[in-house]
C-alpha cells in the first residue's frame, strides 16, 4: 500500500477495501488517494459496525484541505494523531459511497478539544434493537470537552444522531484526556445483552493515580435500560454494575478492588453469557520505561495480567481465567491463572464468535519490552557512570569539609593542617586531598590498577564553585558534623558508592540492586546527618530508585519465559455450562513482531484476522469456513425465511418459507449466488459455500377469488397440502439483502465480524504502541 510518501513523512491512516479471495484492493480514503469524498482525508477509525447492509466507521479524521485550519494546525494534528471525531458510512452496493453521517464538533470545538488535551477519537459503536449507538465527544455548556452517547434509528441520515447519555449519566467518570488511562479511552465499548445496553467506561485519571503501583483507576461498566424510544434520552436509565460500590455498583472497579491495572475491558456475547476480558493500561508502562526508565507500572501490569470473566442474565459474574482474589477466592474456573499462563499478555484485544465458538486475541508485550533486558544499572538510575563518579567525589569532599575529627593526619601526608573557613578555596582543595587519601586507604590497591575508589578526588569547576559559595554564604558549615559514629558510617557509604561506579555501565544486575538497597538502608538508619548533606546523598540513594530497580527485576522473569507474538484462544461451552479454553497460537502465527491480533471479521467464506505489527506492517490472514450462511431475501410483496441460516453444514437440508402479503402470491425462488437447487418442496441441500436466495412475488389480479381457495393454496410454498407456511414467525419480515428474523442486520466488525460477501473493508490506522499499519496481501488458509 506504499503510495510514494518520502522517507520521514507520515502517510497517516488509510481506509481501503480488500477482496479476500483475489487480494484486490481499493483505497477509499487516505492522504493521497481515495474515492469521492475520501481523497485528502486521513482516517483514524477505531471501530466499525455493519447495519442495514451498510458499514459505519467510528473514530476521527483530518481533512488535509480543511479551509478552516491553517497548515500548522493540520500538520500538528497529523503528528499528534488529532482529528475531528465522527462517524462515516460506506454503502457497498452504491459504489462504496462515503457519507459523513455524524460530525461531533465544528472547527472551534476541535480546537477546544485539542487545547484541553482531550484525545479526539471516539471508539464505541454498536446497536440496541434497531438503533445505532455510538460514543461521542462534544463541548459541554461550560466549554469543556465531554463524552456522550448518541443514537439514531436512521443512521444514514446526517443530523439524526441524538444524545442519550452524558457525563452525568456515568457519574462524570469517562476519562478522555491524553494523560488519562488508555490515552483517554473515555466511553470504550457498547454492547447489547439480555435487553440491556452495557457500556465500558475508562475512569482512570491523574487524580486516581496509585503511587505505590503506578496505575490509574480501573474500568467501570454501566447498564442502560430503555423503556421507550431508544433515541430519547428521557427513556433511558443508567446504573453502575462495575465501579463505585457506594453508588450501587455490584462489583468494584476492575471487578475487584485489588485489580488495579485493567484500564478497560472487552465485552462479547457468547451463548447465554456476556464475556468480559481485561485490557491493561500498557501505554503508561511503555512510556514509563521509554521516557523515564520507570518500571513500577510495568511490574504491576505483569503481576496483574489479563483475566476473563462471564456474566449471566442476572448479572452474576464468574471468573474463568485469573488468579484468586477477594471477590473470586477460587480463581479461574478453567484452572488458568492471569494471562492464560503468560503474564506478558496485556490486552484482551479482540473477540469474535465463529462457527459456534468464541475466539479471543491478546496483545503480548514480549517483543515491545525485550530491550529492557539490555538496560544497564545506570539506565535504571537515570545516571551515567561519569555522573555517578562525579557525585561520589563531590560527596567525599563535602563530608571532609563538614566532619569535625582528629584523624586528618592519618590519611593526608601532604597537608595535615586544616585551612580555616576564612579561606574557602584552600579548604576545598584540602578536602579533595584528604578525600583522595582516605579513599586510597579504604580500598587495597588492585593489580590491574583499575579501581575508581583509588583515583584522585578531582572536582569539576562547578562543584568547586558550589562548595566555595556554600562555605561563604553559610549553607555549608565546616566541622558541623561532630558525631564520629555517623561520620564513620558515611565514610563507609562513600567507599561503597565508589566501588559501585564501574557497575553503572554493566548490564543491570540484582547484585547491584541488593548493594544499592543496603546502602539506602544504612543511610536511612543514620539519625544525625546534616540536612544539606542528606539531600546530596539522596541524589544517589533514593527510595524511589530502589523501588524502581526492584520493579525492574520483577519484570525480567516474565520476559525470560515468554514467547514473542500474540496469543489466540478458542473458547467453547459444554452442555453442562463448563468452559474450555484451547490455544490456537502463542507466537503471533510464527512472527515475533506480530505483537497483537487487532481484528476479526467473518465473511461468507473465511474468518479474517488482522495483526498489529508496528515494526514492518500489519498482516491479513484467513481461515476457510467449514460452516456457511444462507442469505434469504424477498422481493416486493412478501417475506421469506429459512429454517437454517447461520453456520449451516455442507449436506444439511435447508427448508425455505415464503409468505405473500395481501394482494400478492408467491412466484418462485431465485438463486442469486451459490448454485443451490431448490426442490418442489422448497428444500435444498447445502453446498460447501454460502447461498443467496430470493423469494419473488407477483400481484394477484383483482378478479374474485375462487370459492374455498382464497389467496393461499398452491401459491404459498409450504407443505404440499397447502396449509400455512410452517415456520413463518411474527416479525420475520425481511427486506432485500437482509437476513430473516428482523428488518435489520447488525454486526460489529471490530469484534464479531460480518458477512460481507467475501469483501472486507479494513482501516489501517496508527495505534499507540506503533506506527501506521501497512496492509500486506498475505492469504493463508
Amino acid at each position: 500500500m506504499y503510495l510514494g510518501e518520502p522517507d520521514g513523512k507520515s502517510a497517516g491512516g488509510m481506509l481501503f477495501k480488500f477482496n479476500v479471495k483475489t487480494g484486490e484492493t481499493k483505497i477509499l480514503m487516505s492522504k493521497s488517494a481515495g474515492i469521492e469524498g475520501g481523497k485528502g482525508i486521513i482516517p483514524t477509525f477505531r471501530s466499525a459496525f455493519e447495519m442495514n447492509g451498510k458499514l459505519y466507521f467510528e473514530g476521527m479524521v483530518m481533512d488535509t484541505a480543511n479551509p478552516d485550519l491553517d497548515q500548522r494546525e493540520i500538520q500538528t494534528a497529523i503528528a499528534m494523531q488529532n482529528g475531528f471525531p465522527c462517524i462515516y458510512e460506506i454503502d457497498p452496493v452504491n459504489g462504496d459511497k462515503l457519507t459523513l453521517v455524524h460530525n461531533s464538533v465544528d472547527t472551534e470545538g476541535f480546537r477546544t478539544l485539542v487545547n484541553q488535551k482531550v484525545f479526539t477519537s471516539t471508539r464505541a459503536i454498536g446497536s440496541f434493537k434497531d438503533t445505532l449507538i455510538a460514543g461521542d465527544l462534544k463541548i459541554d455548556a461550560n466549554g469543556n470537552g465531554a463524552a456522550y452517547l448518541v443514537a439514531s434509528n436512521t443512521p444514514s441520515v446526517p443530523g439524526s444522531y441524538k444524545v442519550i447519555a452524558d457525563m452525568a449519566s456515568f457519574d462524570n467518570l469517562p476519562a478522555i484526556h491524553r494523560s488519562d488511562v488508555n490515552g483517554g479511552g473515555g466511553i470504550y465499548q457498547v454492547l447489547e445483552f439480555n435487553g440491556k445496553l452495557y457500556v465500558v467506561v475508562c475512569t482512570g485519571n491523574a487524580d486516581t493515580r496509585n503511587e505505590q503501583t503506578g496505575t490509574l483507576r480501573s474500568f467501570a461498566i454501566y447498564v442502560g435500560e430503555n423503556n421507550g424510544d431508544a433515541t430519547n434520552k428521557a427513556d433511558w436509565s443508567w446504573r453502575p454494575l462495575v465501579g463505585d460500590t457506594a453508588k450501587g455498583a455490584k462489583y468494584a472497579y476492575g471487578l475487584d478492588a485489588s485489580r488495579v491495572s485493567a484500564g478497560a475491558c472487552t465485552l462479547q456475547v457468547f451463548g447465554d453469557h456476556l464475556y468480559i476480558g481485561d485490557y491493561n493500561h500498557v501505554s503508561s508502562a511503555l512510556q514509563g520505561f521509554a521516557m523515564n526508565m520507570d518500571f513500577v507500572t510495568q511490574a504491576t501490569n505483569l503481576e496483574q495480567s489479563i483475566n476473563l470473566y462471564r456474566m449471566d442474565a442476572n448479572e452474576n459474574v464468574e471468573m474463568l481465567v485469573g488468579d484468586a482474589n477477594k471477590t473470586f477466592p477460587d480463581g479461574g474456573s478453567t484452572g488458568l491463572g492471569s494471562g492464560y499462563g503468560n503474564n506478558m499478555n496485556q490486552y484482551t484485544w479482540q473477540t469474535a464468535v465463529h462457527e459456534g465458538k468464541m475466539y479471543l486475541s491478546t496483545m503480548n508485550t514480549t517483543t515491545l519490552f525485550e530491550p529492557i533486558a539490555q538496560f544497564t544499572n545506570g539506565d535504571i538510575l537515570h545516571m551515567s557512570a561519569q555522573e555517578w563518579k562525579d557525585t561520589v567525589q563531590y560527596l567525599r569532599a563535602f563530608l571532609e569539609i563538614v566532619f569535625k575529627g582528629d584523624d586528618a593526619a592519618t590519611f593526608s601526608r601532604t597537608r595535615s593542617v586544616r585551612p580555616s573557613a576564612d579561606d574557602p578555596e584552600a579548604l576545598v582543595e584540602w578536602a579533595c586531598q584528604q578525600a583522595s587519601a582516605r579513599a586510597a586507604a579504604d580500598a587495597p590497591a588492585r593489580t590491574d590498577g583499575d579501581n575508581d575508589s583509588q583515583e584522585e578526588v578531582a572536582l569539576t569547576d562547578a562543584q568547586r564553585e558550589s562548595l566555595v559559595k556554600g562555605i561563604k554564604d553559610g549553607s555549608i558549615v565546616p566541622e558541623s558534623l561532630d558525631d564520629a559514629n555517623t561520620a564513620g558510617e558515611l565514610f563507609a557509604i562513600n567507599s561503597a558508592l565508589g566501588s559501585l561506579t564501574p557497575q553503572l555501565d554493566e548490564q543491570a544486575s540484582e547484585e547491584f540492586v541488593d548493594a544499592y538497597a543496603d546502602l539506602l538502608a544504612a543511610l536511612t538508619a543514620l539519625p544525625k546527618v546534616p540536612e544539606s548533606l542528606k539531600k546530596l546523598y539522596e541524589t544517589l540513594l533514593k527510595l524511589a530508585s530502589e523501588q524502581n530497580m526492584q520493579a525492574f527485576f520483577k519484570s525480567l522473569p516474565y520476559l525470560a519465559k515468554s514467547k514473542r507474538g500474540f496469543n489466540l484462544f478458542e473458547i467453547s461451552e459444554d452442555a453442562q455450562g463448563g468452559v474450555k479454553v484451547e490455544t490456537v497460537a502463542d507466537d503471533g502465527f510464527g512472527d515475533p513482531f506480530n505483537h497483537g491480533l487487532r481484528i476479526f471479521s467473518n465473511t461468507d467464506d473465511y474468518m479474517l484476522i488482522g495483526t498489529a505489527n508496528p515494526f514492518y506492517g500489519t498482516q491479513l490472514w484467513r481461515v476457510a469456513n467449514t460452516l456457511f450462511p444462507v442469505h434469504v431475501s424477498a422481493g416486493e410483496g412478501g417475506t421469506a425465511s429459512a429454517d437454517k441460516m447461520v453456520d449451516v453444514a455442507t449436506g444439511a437440508t435447508v427448508t425455505l418459507t415464503a409468505t405473500p402479503d395481501d394482494g400478492y402470491r408467491f412466484a418462485g425462488w431465485k438463486v442469486n449466488q451459490g448454485g443451490a437447487v431448490i426442490a418442489d418442496d422448497n428444500t435444498f441441500t447445502m453446498p460447501a459455500h454460502s447461498v443467496y436466495v430470493e423469494a419473488q412475488f407477483e400481484r394477484i389480479d383483482a378478479a374474485p377469488d375462487t370459492p374455498g381457495t382464497g389467496d393461499k393454496g398452491p401459491d404459498s410454498p409450504a407443505a404440499p397440502d397447502g396449509n400455512d407456511p410452517a415456520g413463518a414467525q411474527p416479525g420475520s419480515t425481511t427486506t432485500n439483502g437482509t437476513h430473516a428474523g428482523g428488518s435489520r442486520q447488525t454486526v460489529e466488525l471490530a469484534s464479531t465480524g460480518a458477512s460481507t460477501i467475501a469483501l472486507m473493508v479494513a482501516a489501517a490506522t496508527a495505534i499507540a504502541a506503533g506506527g501506521a499499519m501497512i496492509a500486506l496481501k498475505r492469504k493463508r488458509a
